[in-house]
This record gives C-alpha cells, sequence and structure tokens, in this order.
C-alpha cells in the first residue's frame, strides 16, 4: 500500500523532469541578450514551477485521501455507498417525567424529540439504524425498534408507536446503573459503526448533578466513534406538592373502630403552601370529614392524623388526595386493608385461676365494639391446639415453661409477623428462660446464621433493633426481687420511661400516672447477664437504673418483655406487685395494654404497599385453590384484566433445602404488569368453587417528586471535560441528524481538491507556451497545454532566432 501511493506522487514528478527535456539548448552569439533577459526573470519562473509542481503532488495525495476508506475498508463494494450510523435512543419515562408544562408533559416531548429525529435522519444523507430503549426495562427493546432502518416506512410506523408511547407512560424510577449498562451492550453489538446515543429525559438534579459517576459513566460510553447527546425534555424547574407517606394502624383495624391514619405532605417548590386540602376515599368514595393543611413551608413536610371508622368487614380500598399541580401522579396515595369484625388476642395465663389474664381482658376487650378486640383465655398447655395465625397478640402471662414443640410453633407466629408479650410472675421457671437466653447467646455469636435469618423473614418491616436469636434473649435471676417503697427523701417516680407508642397514657402530662404507678417487685436480670443484649431495647427503667420493660424483634414480628407481672398476682396490698390497675393508675393500665396490642400486633396478614413495577406474587396451596387467578389492574391505567395460571416453582440447585422446598405442594402465581399505580385486584377460587378477592395498592415512589432538573449550563460545566459528550439546550436538535462523524473531512476533502485543480490550470496555463494562431482556432483550450516547457514562452524571440540564424548561414 505505501509503495503504490509513493508511485502515485511520484507521477507528477517524473511527468515534470521528462517536460524540462523536450528542448537541446543551443548556444549562440546572437542569443545573449536574450539569455541576459532570461536570467533575471529566472527565480521567478523556478519559483512559480515548483508550486506548479507542488500543486500536482497535492492533488494526488487529496484523491488519495478520498479514496481510503474504500482501499481500507473492503466492506465497501462502491465509491457511492455510505457508512450506516447506529442510532440509540434512550426514552426516560420515569415518573417524574410527567412533569407538565403548557399542553403537554416532559414525555410527550421526549416522544415527539425522538419522532423529530427519526423524521431527519429519513432525509438525511447515508443509512441510519434505530434502537430504542426505555428506562423502565433497560435489558429489553421494543421488538419492532430493534436495529431499524431508518426510512420513510419507519417514520410512518412510528406516528402509530408514538401515540402508544404517549398513551403508556411510566411512573418508576429510573436506574441509570442498569441503563447504562444496557448502552453498553447494544454499543458493542455495532462497534464498527459511527454511533450516537441520544438520551432524552428531564435531567433531574438528585440524579445527574448529584451524581459522582456520572462524567465515568458517560464516557464508558464514548469512544472515537461513539458520541452521546443529552437532550433536555423540560424547559426549566416547577414547583411541587407531594404526599410522600400514607399509613396508620392497618394491623389493629376492626368493624366501627375508629382507625387512625398518618398522611405526611412535602412541599418541593420554593413558595409557601397554605390552605392545602386533602380528601379520603374509602373504596372509591369520599368520607364527608374535611382535613386541612394549614401552611407547609418550602421544603417542609407536615404530618396530619386522622380517625376513620370502617362499617363492614372484609376488603378496603383507602386513599387520600391533593389538589394536582404540575406532577399530578404523586397527589394521590393508596392502601388496603382487611378489616375483620374482631382483632382476637389470645391470653395464656399460668397463674392460679386465671386472675391475671382478667386484668388484661379487661383491659383491652371490656367493650369489644369500642376497642374492637376479643380476648380469648387459655391454659399454657392448650397452646399447642390453637391457630396463632388466627390472633393479633399472644400474651405469655406468669408462665413457668413451654414445651419445645409449643415454643417452636411461638417463634413460627412471631417469625412471621406475630406480636408476643411476656410478662413475669411469682411461677416462672428462671431455667427455662436461661434455656432460650442461650439460643439467642448461640445465634448471636455467629452473626453469618443471625443475618440469614433476618433477610428471610424481614418482610419489609422497619426494624427499630437488631433481630433476637430467640424469643427471649435475656436471662433473669430465680427469684423475684422486692423493691424498696418509695420515701419521703427520694420522692421520684419508681419508673422511667422511653418516649415509645406503648406508654402514650404514662408519659402524659409530664408522666402524672406514671408517677402514681408503684412497682413493689420485679424479676431482676441474672448475674451474669452484665449487659443488655444489642438486638434488645430498654423501654423502661427502675429508680436504680434496672431495666424492667424491654423489646426486641424476632424475624418480622415483635416481643415485648416486662420483668413485673401483668397484673397484681395477689389481692393483698402487702404482696401485690404493683398498684397499676388500681386507683387513678386504671386508665393507665387499660390504655397501655390497648395500645401495647395496637404497636405489636401481628403484621403477617399487613399488606405492605409496594411500589410501581414490584412484581406481584401470590402462592397457592392446591389442595385448597384453583390453580387460576385473575388479576385486575387500576381502570385509571388502561390495562386490560388477565387469568394467570400458577405453576409451581422451579428449584434454584439441587441442595437439600431446595429438594424439600420441591417437594412442598405450592403454586405460584406471578404477574408483573404493575406499572400503573391504584388498586390490583387479585381473584382467585378455592376447590369448592368459592371467589375469594384480596386487593393490594400501588403507589410511585416519593424520588419521583423531586422535579429540579439540571440545567445545560451545570451539565456543560460538570461535564466539560468529558470527551465526545454533547448537551443539547430545551428545544433544540443541534448535532442530533449528523449521520457520519468522518462526512465534514470528506466535504474539506473534495473542496480543497477542487481548489487546487482550478490552481494548477491556472498556473500552468500561466507558464504554458500560447500560439495565438492556434489561441484563435475554435476548439482550441488551455487545457490541451498545460505541460508545455515555460522555455518557450516567448513567441517573437523564437521568430527573431530563426532569422538570425539563416543570415548566418547565408553569409
Amino acid at each position: 500500500m505505501a509503495a503504490g501511493g509513493a508511485a502515485l506522487i511520484a507521477i507528477p514528478i517524473i511527468i515534470h523532469l521528462l517536460n524540462r527535456l523536450r528542448y537541446r539548448t543551443v548556444q549562440f552569439a546572437a542569443m545573449e541578450f536574450l539569455l541576459q533577459s532570461e536570467e533575471e526573470n529566472r527565480r521567478r519562473v523556478l519559483l512559480e514551477q515548483w508550486l506548479l509542481l507542488l500543486l500536482r503532488i497535492l492533488i494526488v495525495l487529496f484523491l488519495v485521501f478520498l479514496f481510503a476508506r474504500l482501499l481500507l475498508d473492503p466492506s465497501q463494494l462502491s465509491l457511492l455507498e455510505q457508512t450506516e450510523t447506529h442510532h440509540v435512543v434512550v426514552l426516560d419515562d420515569s415518573g417524574s417525567m410527567q412533569d407538565r408544562f403548557g399542553e403537554k408533559s416532559a414525555y410527550q416531548e421526549a416522544v415527539e424529540t425522538a419522532k423529530r429525529l427519526i423524521s431527519e435522519l429519513a432525509t438525511n444523507d447515508g443509512i441510519h439504524s434505530l434502537t430504542l430503549i426505555r428506562t423502565s426495562e433497560p435489558a429489553t427493546t421494543p421488538a419492532n425498534l430493534t436495529n431499524r432502518r431508518i426510512d420513510d416506512s419507519l417514520l410512518g410506523e412510528f406516528e402509530d408507536i408514538a401515540e402508544t408511547l404517549i398513551q403508556q407512560p411510566g411512573y418508576g424510577t429510573t436506574r441509570w446503573d442498569d441503563v447504562f449498562s444496557a448502552l453498553q451492550l447494544q454499543l458493542a453489538a455495532h462497534r464498527d459503526w459511527p454511533q450516537f446515543v441520544h438520551v432524552l429525559s428531564d435531567f433531574r438534579l438528585e440524579e445527574w448533578e448529584q451524581s459522582p459517576t456520572l462524567k465515568q459513566d458517560l464516557e464508558s460510553l464514548t469512544d472515537e466513534r461513539t458520541y452521546v447527546n443529552l437532550v433536555p425534555c423540560v424547559p426549566e424547574s416547577h414547583a411541587n406538592v407531594a404526599l410522600v407517606d400514607f399509613s396508620g394502624d392497618l394491623q389493629s383495624a376492626a368493624v366501627g373502630v375508629p382507625l387512625e391514619l398518618n398522611i405526611a405532605v412535602k412541599n418541593l417548590g420554593e413558595t409557601v403552601v397554605e390552605n392545602l386540602p386533602v380528601r379520603v376515599l374509602i373504596d372509591g368514595e369520599p368520607i364527608a370529614q374535611a382535613i386541612t393543611i394549614p401552611r407547609i413551608e418550602p421544603g417542609d413536610q407536615i404530618t396530619e392524623s386522622f380517625d376513620i371508622t370502617l362499617a363492614q368487614s372484609g376488603e378496603h380500598a383507602l386513599a387520600v388526595k391533593i389538589p394536582s399541580d404540575s406532577l399530578s401522579i404523586d397527589n394521590t396515595r393508596y392502601e388496603t386493608v382487611f378489616v375483620p369484625e374482631r382483632q382476637r388476642v389470645l391470653i395464656a395465663d399460668g397463674s392460679e385461676q386465671n386472675t391475671e389474664a382478667d386484668y388484661v381482658a379487661d383491659a383491652i376487650a371490656a367493650d369489644p365494639q369500642v376497642t374492637g378486640f376479643e380476648a380469648v383465655i387459655i391454659r399454657p398447655e392448650s397452646l399447642r391446639e390453637q391457630d396463632l395465625s388466627r390472633f393479633a397478640v399472644v400474651y405469655l402471662l406468669n408462665i413457668d415453661r413451654l414445651p419445645p414443640d409449643v415454643v417452636t410453633q411461638l417463634e413460627s407466629y412471631v417469625n412471621a409477623g406475630g406480636g408476643l408479650a411476656w410478662f413475669m410472675g411469682d411461677r416462672i421457671d428462671s431455667q427455662f428462660y436461661g434455656e432460650l437466653a442461650a439460643k439467642h447467646d448461640e445465634l448471636a455469636s455467629n452473626p453469618d446464621t443471625l443475618e440469614e435469618t433476618v433477610s428471610e423473614n424481614e418482610n419489609g418491616q422497619p426494624a427499630e433493633t437488631l433481630q433476637a436469636g430467640s424469643l427471649f434473649p435475656i436471662r433473669i435471676a430465680s427469684a423475684p426481687r422486692q423493691l424498696p417503697p418509695r420515701s419521703e427523701v427520694d420522692s421520684t417516680a419508681d419508673l422511667k420511661l422511653a418516649d415509645h407508642p406503648i406508654f402514650r397514657i404514662l408519659n402524659a402530662a409530664d408522666g402524672l400516672l406514671a408517677y402514681y404507678l408503684n412497682l413493689y417487685r420485679v424479676v431482676p436480670l441474672a448475674e451474669d447477664q452484665k449487659t443488655i443484649p444489642p438486638a434488645v431495647r430498654v423501654l423502661g427503667t427502675l429508680r436504680d437504673q434496672s431495666p424492667v420493660f424491654l423489646v426486641t424483634r424476632y424475624g418480622a414480628g415483635q416481643v415485648f418483655i416486662s420483668l413485673t407481672s401483668a397484673g397484681p398476682i395477689s389481692n393483698t396490698e402487702e404482696t401485690r406487685w404493683h398498684n397499676w390497675p388500681f386507683d387513678m393508675n386504671a386508665p393507665g393500665f387499660t390504655v397501655f395494654h390497648l395500645d401495647l396490642v395496637h404497636t405489636i400486633a401481628n403484621r403477617s396478614q399487613l399488606r405492605k404497599s409496594r411500589l410501581v413495577g414490584d412484581e406481584l406474587k401470590l402462592t397457592l396451596n392446591p389442595a385448597d385453590w384453583q390453580p387460576e387467578v385473575r388479576f385486575a389492574p387500576p381502570d385509571q391505567g388502561g390495562l386490560t384484566p388477565i387469568t394467570v395460571t400458577a405453576t409451581r416453582p422451579q428449584p434454584k440447585s439441587d441442595s437439600p433445602e431446595d429438594s424439600a422446598t420441591e417437594q412442598t405442594p405450592v403454586l405460584i402465581a406471578e404477574y408483573k404488569n404493575t406499572q400503573v399505580p391504584g388498586i390490583y385486584r387479585i381473584t382467585r377460587e378455592s376447590r369448592e368453587r368459592e371467589s375469594l378477592t384480596t386487593l393490594e395498592s400501588f403507589n410511585v415512589p416519593v424520588e419521583e417528586s423531586a422535579l429540579k432538573a439540571t440545567t445545560s449550563a451545570q451539565l456543560r460545566l460538570k461535564l466539560a471535560d468529558a470527551e465526545h459528550v454533547i448537551i443539547q439546550d430545551f428545544g433544540r436538535l443541534d448535532g442530533l441528524s449528523q449521520s457520519d462523524p468522518g462526512q465534514e473531512l470528506r466535504t474539506f476533502l473534495l473542496v480543497m481538491l477542487i481548489l487546487f485543480l482550478m490552481c494548477e490550470q491556472a498556473l500552468a496555463y500561466r507558464l504554458g507556451y500560447h500560439n495565438q494562431d492556434s489561441m484563435s482556432l475554435p476548439g482550441s483550450s488551455p487545457l490541451s497545454r498545460s505541460f508545455v516547457s515555460s522555455r518557450s514562452r516567448f513567441p517573437h524571440d523564437e521568430e527573431r532566432t530563426k532569422q538570425t540564424r539563416q543570415q548566418e548561414v547565408a553569409s
């Protein structure tokens, strides 16, 4: 290749040298004056000749440059064939892209920008292909928009595709790490082509300006033939008021009993929001209760509590709404709740004649229509006969010991989300409780085992403390301790209570009721229990700082431990354990137990609010249920209900655990199309063809409510050193239709080649020989005399020379 190029460049040099040898120089006297005249112009003529030679060499070189692609790329079969350019369009369909300005949203602007891009490329010179990626599903691309040739056919087809895309916006959060990974795979498949990545997004501040790895992520996509275009789809940042939380004591809901709910509203704008109305809907119908948030400062979040009453048992859909603004999808949040006629509490009493259980039952279920709780009192030996999942809380009062199978039964119940309350008494067996504590110590010494247990049983519930390794993780003494009575010198309260929901009434009015609560006996910690395990939180202490009330988590449930008794145990004042249910402390005793049940109530039946895009799975026992499950999405999403046939789960490996799971007769029904917020209905039928419908709520992520966007100027500053990254202004498509990074270079070469040819012709004409007669002949052209020697540029001198030579011969 190099030898061929050198040969081409040598052609004009050889022609130039041969052209100088066309005439033989003859010296004679009559020509001296002509030679003297020519000597004066020699330097100028020589310079012009060298310039002509240089122009001819450059003409050959530029021709070589223009033909270089054909010679270097054997895939190009003709001079007219052009390089294919691959365009990857990244369409951000996250929830924040529904931010509205004017008559359209940022998402609609992004779809229209993609359509404009395709239109420009369809009419542009060159061959272009298109791949579309949506950020909601970066790993998959639409089948009809993967490496498609951009032409009039695609342009017409995209009109319908764009309409479908606009009608199906996204609501979730973009995981840009997944998007960049998917882009790298797409670009690697077309690495030999010039490529453009067009990111159509709102470029929110939290995702782009505050990203520590943004520059590295973008540069990982680019190279000498790959460019990234960042195209903003919002003109400016907009204010937004969002509902960021909707929750309540749903686990303790009951018919006719006030249910406390909480909402949190955040002002994400820069102006004060005043008198914000909040609507509450039950099963789609608004309630008459008016809720107004008087004032929210910019950047502040306000939590408001209110009560509702559900008059019927069964499934209920709850929703709260605030007035719409630029982003309406975060102005509504949803919850679902199953409301039984009564919440049942199981009380296992080990004391004589169930005297302790009577006090607790009177506190939480004296009037079930008011409290919503129903108490079931049993002896400890009857625990194994109970279906514990039917109870909100299990009380264990003055229990001496429990058989291993009952302990296992209780562990399964709490692990699934149940609530357990231990109360000590005069019949306890410290050895039994020591065995439970030893189990915790054994698991706590092996954190890996405990972590695995936590991850499998957490069920998304917030953890106040670390997880315990047993239902009773502390060692206690073998006998209760008598507390000294309060003296006149030390008149401080017997109890110091933490700020916790179960002590709401005792801590009220500066702890008035707690001050009059006198403890006479408690079960102290064992002497070898020097410290409280990290998994246990102390909620109340005595005057000497020794613990009396504790709480811990086991799996998804909570365990409350009281080192004193539930009731007084003895009716005589001298042998009572405390004075809690008596005198002015009685209200505190009742409210305490109601709050305790509400706080630790069974969460196994509580449905966690999900985020849009989360997979919905339903586990069925084929002995009880038909395999067909019907999933009905929200009405406002435009999706149609579908019926899914549940199948057996595939084993992950050949391990014994998976083999045991494979033998378990369960079926799994999966539904993945949960892209729309709202209430989803799941209907199944029993083997007796009885229908059961449950509800699941899906909400938009709160992260999508922050609409503050990164400006083009901020992006340019952050990415100042990033090569091959182009940042557009809103509404502009500069550079998006550029089909070939080498097109500008080839245009430059072509223009320069034409310029060199014109200069070479003009200079050759100047230096060439011109016969006056021949110049007047028709059809004569200076191009036919381009290589005539410049030594014959004086025709009158040549005629005079001929005459002189004739005279010399004659003489």
